[in-house]
């Protein structure tokens, strides 16, 4: 049973189709100059890492259920007099790719129809039925599973051992019937009861579903949308993120290793969401997100000039808003993070936020059909769609 929510901006737009590229989370398509992170310039300051003291002994390890699933191949078909969806466009209108919304025959959305569907008679009048399988090459699967390992392992070492993530894979073929031209994203209503309801559990914290953007047959790739986290809307109480696989979509050095930005980015965005809604840690500039045309001065720290009380946890989106961050900027929006990657030696913007923001002392729950309150949509304690 699906239920409403609602949708949070990421690297652009969040939940965000990244460039990286949705809170829900919905990032945007990918463009050619855009990055995972939105983010500024400045002369680089160092930053320096926490040195453990006796607070230390306060310190709780946490471990993470983090389920990725690798749908592989994806399957599905349309049929329209007019439609297009990323490089497959047919139709007077938009055999151009350069059709609007409301040019598609029939009208957008188009759902998607089973392979095995195609040839029904309640689609013989359409111009143009297409099946697309969209692959991903056993090389890329896996690069996928290395660089959420490497993902892993950075967690844990930058979190000093206080958050570790528990990785499994599972790679299944799809025949999908939810394709909605001209988007092809994955978001959790349409994985959920139909495929992934057998897999997850409230003892899951964390989903991705991976899925590539070219049927390499046909030499086309659908729509691009690099990579989307839902917040509220989620498989039995886990945070989910959508990630597509594509040359399309940026890369970012973690560890002197080129990891698939989307693959570190998005999980940000979920364990950001928990620390403030399911967990409900402090935040002291949550809820105060940059809105550069109406941005006033006194609302965020001006750049090495905060409170050494105050704790947060920054959206990944906005390194630039980060009052102890290198590349801090809250005057001008350079709409980048010059160090999102290691540069020059220098660390990371993911690794500094895990450093020197994530709270150590908590006991990490990032499901919250079991954090023991009523919330989000849950009509008793930890029960209640889409609790058990």
């Amino acid at each position: 049973m699906k239920k409403p929510f609602f949708i949070f901006l990421v690297a652009s737009l969040l939940l965000t189709a990244c460039g990286l590229k949705i809170t829900v989370e919905v990032d945007k398509p990918p463009t050619a100059t855009s990055t995972a992170v939105s983010l500024f310039t400045t002369t680089p300051t160092p930053t320096a890492t926490p040195t453990p003291d006796d607070s230390s002994l306060k310190w709780v390890n946490s471990k993470a259920e983090f389920q990725v699933f690798i749908l592989n191949p994806v399957q599905t078909c349309v049929a329209g007099n007019d439609f297009m969806s990323g490089q497959a466009c047919y139709g007077e209108k938009c055999g151009d790719c350069a059709c609007d919304w409301n040019d598609m025959d029939p009208p957008a959305p188009i759902t998607g129809i089973s392979p095995e569907h195609i040839n029904d008679p309640e689609y013989a009048g359409f111009a143009h039925r297409v099946c697309f399988n969209i692959t991903l090459t056993p090389e890329e699967v896996a690069d996928i599973e290395g660089d959420m390992r490497v993902v892993a392992e950075k967690v844990k070492e930058w979190t000093e051992g206080t958050l570790q993530l528990e990785l499994s894979f599972t790679e299944i073929p799809y025949a999908h019937t939810g394709f909605v031209a001209p988007d092809f994203v994955f978001g959790p209503f349409e994985v959920d009861d139909e495929l992934l309801n057998a897999y997850v559990d409230v003892d899951t914290d964390f989903v991705y579903v991976v899925t590539g953007q070219r049927d390499h047959e046909q030499n086309l790739d659908l729509a691009g949308w690099c990579g989307g986290s839902y917040g509220e809307m989620s498989i039995h109480g886990a945070g989910y993120a959508y990630i597509q696989y594509s040359d399309n979509c940026n890369s970012v050095t973690i560890d002197g290793q080129s990891i698939y930005e989307p693959l570190i980015h998005e999980w940000y965005h979920n364990l950001d969401w928990a620390l403030t809604n399911i967990n409900q840690v402090p935040d002291a500039f949550e809820g105060k997100n940059p809105d550069w045309a109406n941005w006033q001065h006194a609302s965020w720290p001006a750049c090495n000039q905060y409170s050494p009380g105050l704790k947060w946890f920054p959206s990944i989106d906005l390194c630039e808003w980060d009052p102890d961050w290198m590349d801090c900027n809250n005057t001008a929006s350079a709409g980048r993070c010059d160090h999102a990657g290691e540069v020059d030696g220098q660390p990371s913007w993911y690794e500094h936020v895990l450093r020197v923001h994530y709270p150590r002392d908590i006991q990490f729950i990032g499901n919250y059909c079991r954090n023991g309150r009523q919330d989000i949509s849950e009509t008793g304690v930890d029960s209640g769609w889409p609790c058990p």
